[in-house]
């Protein structure tokens, strides 16, 4: 399955012309700085309360659905800087994971429902129809769970766009 899952993963290539250290910078000071009510309704790329350092050389910022912002996108961004030859630019390797853990034991769950409802309906009637409805149906969930991924990778290429943009105007200043 996760081998499956990982077609979805999406690689972008970003360069900056700013140094490593004020991309990391610029990162954690915007997560130390204290956010308003209204900062948390208005985060624009993003959330910098979600961004994490798992090294020196990598970011992740974990997206999810909140409270005020419901629709959007779900999973997780990683971005690695890469220092150039010159020590000017910095180049952003970013991949997009549009899930979580939860995605996929969710879709194993829903293909053990079914195949369990099919099994009961086997074992009530010996109609083909009883096979039948429960298959569709969860064809058509795997359906939707697969439209719900390619919206979130979506959503989050927007964020990681919007997040170099402004990494671009930062650097201009």
């Amino acid at each position: 399955m996760k081998k499956l899952l990982s077609k979805y993963h999406r690689h972008y290539t970003f360069d900056l012309d700013k140094p490593k250290s004020l991309v990391v910078g610029y990162f954690s000071q915007q997560k130390e700085k204290k956010r308003s009510f209204l900062d948390k309704l208005t985060s624009v790329p993003i959330d910098f309360s979600e961004v994490s350092f798992a090294n020196t050389d990598t970011i992740e910022i974990n997206v999810r659905p909140s409270t005020f912002k419901p629709f959007r996108g779900n999973g997780k961004i990683r971005i690695e800087l890469i220092s150039g030859l010159d020590r000017i630019g910095t180049r952003l390797q970013a991949e997009i994971i549009p899930y979580y853990k939860s995605n996929i034991y969710g879709t194993y769950f829903i293909i053990f429902f079914f195949a369990l409802l099919a099994l009961l309906g086997l074992l009530i009637s010996t109609n083909g129809l009883a096979i039948l409805i429960p298959l569709l149906f969860s064809l058509l969930f795997l359906t939707i769970i697969h439209r719900l991924i390619l919206k979130s990778r979506s959503q989050l290429k927007e964020n990681l766009e919007d997040l170099v943009i402004e990494l671009e105007r930062k650097s201009n200043r």
